[in-house]
């Protein structure tokens, strides 16, 4: 029998999946070509969508991140729907969707970084893993 997990341990992870999806948007072309066109932006899709964070309320996330993951988003929506036709990696890149979303992905990593990571296994009140220094 698997051991219980605290709501807030959860919130932790799902903060860090969000962060990882960031990551594959915010290297642009090259986050495409890594995980391929469904997975660059079915990654952020599975911690966003609805127009919201997928657990909401989270509290290991600020005011401030969700507003940015939110701006994200929508930027996200509105790429997805010009492109929903594309069919490969090749299509997405000559297009430079990826590209358009690369600074906005930075800046919304660059903002979870700057407080860094939970750990996935306790409960911590602020993230302690992997500071980002600026």
């Amino acid at each position: 029998m698997g051991e219980e997990v605290s709501d807030r341990v959860i919130e932790q992870r799902w903060r860090n999946r969000i962060i990882e999806a960031v990551e594959v948007l915010a290297r642009g072309d090259q986050g495409l070509i890594e995980v391929n066109y469904n997975e660059f932006f079915e990654g952020f899709y599975n911690c966003w969508h609805d127009g919201h964070l997928a657990v909401k309320p989270n509290s290991a996330i600020t005011e401030e991140e969700e507003r940015t993951i939110d701006a994200l988003g929508r930027m996200l929506e509105g790429i997805t729907n010009e492109t929903r036709h594309f069919r490969s990696e090749a299509e997405y890149i000559q297009s430079g969707c990826a590209e358009r979303i690369k600074p906005v992905a930075q800046n919304a990593l660059k903002l979870f970084l700057s407080r860094g990571r939970f750990h996935e296994d306790c409960e911590e009140l602020s993230p302690t893993i992997g500071k980002f220094k600026s």
